[in-house]
């Protein structure tokens, strides 16, 4: 977002948006369908699936293993959420570049690199951080079809069978730490920008 938010043009900033445009249009289900053909053809990744037991092999082998079999959902819902972030960022980057104080910086002489990485950076992520909880509400929700997909135990698989189970405790445990995980979101949010921009403490 960077990137494509400061160089009008460019290889390399038409290629992140072309980029971006493909994977934002494309639902949890179809990323999942694709990464998961993607996976069963050339053999870099598990095609789904939970880590088997690593009882005796130490946990540095644990570890590499139940990354390797995470890496195809986290990307399934990962890669909507950074294409999102990325058109997000790019927008703000762009907003804050025409800001008076960046305007005068440059008319002082200050390199364009300084300009974007120092000062329009921490300009741009107010309202790219303001969306955050409704990014992690959408992993939340995506993540049932990729779960199915991929054959990975999780929340909203969980949350499926308990409805199908008419387990109304269990339902009800899974809505509340999918609300938790949302309001933890939010929390993390609010900090961080009440770091970025003390006023928001103050009118707060």
């Amino acid at each position: 977002g960077i990137v494509t938010g400061s160089r009008r043009g460019g290889l390399l900033a038409s290629a992140t948006k072309g980029a971006s445009m493909v994977v934002l249009s494309a639902p949890p289900l179809i990323m999942s369908l694709v990464l998961l053909l993607l996976a069963a053809r050339t053999g870099w990744l598990p095609a789904g699936g939970i880590p088997p037991a690593t009882a005796g092999v130490g946990w540095a082998a644990g570890i590499a293993a139940t990354l390797r079999y995470l890496a195809l959902p986290a990307l399934a819902l990962g890669l909507p959420v950074a294409a999102t972030i990325e058109r997000l960022q790019s927008a703000a980057i762009r907003t804050a570049l025409e800001h008076p104080s960046l305007a005068a910086a440059r008319a002082r002489g200050v390199p364009a690199q300084r300009i974007v990485w120092r000062h329009a950076l921490r300009l741009s992520l107010g309202p790219v951080l303001a969306v955050y909880g409704i990014i992690i509400g959408s992993v939340l929700s995506g993540s049932f079809a990729v779960e199915v997909v991929l054959s990975w135990s999780g929340l909203g698989q969980l949350m499926y069978q308990a409805l199908q189970a008419r387990d109304l405790y269990l339902a009800a445990g899974c809505a509340a730490a999918g609300a938790v995980c949302l309001a933890a979101g939010i929390f993390v949010t609010d900090v961080a920008a009440a770091v970025l921009d003390p006023r928001i403490e103050a009118v707060s």
